[in-house]
């Protein structure tokens, strides 16, 4: 979890929406006991061992102060990925979304006639790039969804050794009862009580103003293909087009 926690607070920008919120109760944070340490290093692989699951993301679209939400589905044993995207402010947005560790395929339907005068009259423009985690927010926030699953459990005692870990609460979320637990400073993990999957993630950037929350439900496998009645254009192949891909999505 430790390796896990770097890498994805490495990806964060910052971000101002106002996580989504419910009825907390028990309140009053405590240190974690050991069989809390376990229950959060198993939390990813149980993720794994699901091999799937629907997914709601929101956090903020780059620098321009307006948020962004992903909703789909994610394949953690082969790490492809399926969502629709609603949100920030850019010219010929992002309405759909495909990838894998190879590719991302985006349908921008503002873009379409664009792509037809480049390559003449295609049906159904799909834009195939390559990931680009160090610039495109987009990608950066496909790849923190992708990485919550881990092949094996992590170290319990690291977890218990860790600063500022500690249970928050119980709660409930989509009325389902949940145990809510910080690690570190800046993620919090809200696992179901009783069957122990993961049903939410908060992560936040180091000023700790600037969260990024994530929602999970129907766990299980899931069958994802990029799309097969649409025609994929190769970006590699088409500078002039690329060049009219934004970094923020």
């Amino acid at each position: 979890m430790r390796k896990l926690l770097v890498s994805i607070t490495a990806w964060l920008l910052p971000l101002t929406f106002l996580a989504a919120c419910s009825g907390a109760s028990d309140k009053g944070e405590r240190p974690l006991r050991p069989e809390e340490a376990s229950l959060l290093a198993e939390v990813l692989s149980r993720n794994y061992e699901s091999e799937g699951a629907h997914f709601r993301l929101i956090a903020r679209s780059g620098h321009d102060e307006l948020d962004i939400s992903i909703e789909g589905d994610v394949d953690w044993k082969n790490h492809r990925g399926y969502a629709r995207v609603t949100g920030g402010s850019q010219p010929n947005p992002v309405v759909e979304v495909w990838w894998d560790d190879k590719s991302v395929a985006e349908w921008r339907p503002a873009l379409e006639n664009e792509v037809r005068r480049v390559i003449g009259n295609v049906s159904n423009p799909v834009l195939v790039r390559d990931p680009d985690q160090e610039s495109r927010r987009l990608d950066q926030l496909l790849a923190i969804v992708v990485g919550l699953s881990a092949k094996t459990p992590e170290n319990a005692q690291l977890i218990l050794q860790e600063p500022d870990s500690a249970f928050l609460r119980k709660d409930s979320i989509r009325n389902q009862p949940v145990l809510v637990f910080r690690y570190g400073k800046r993620t919090v993990y809200w696992i179901h009580e009783i069957d122990k999957t993961l049903l939410r993630f908060e992560g936040n950037n180091s000023s700790g103003q600037f969260p990024i929350l994530v929602d999970f439900e129907d766990f299980g496998s899931k069958v994802l293909t990029f799309p097969k009645n649409a025609t994929l254009v190769k970006l590699s192949e088409y500078n002039e087009l690329l060049q009219l891909i934004p970094v923020s999505p």
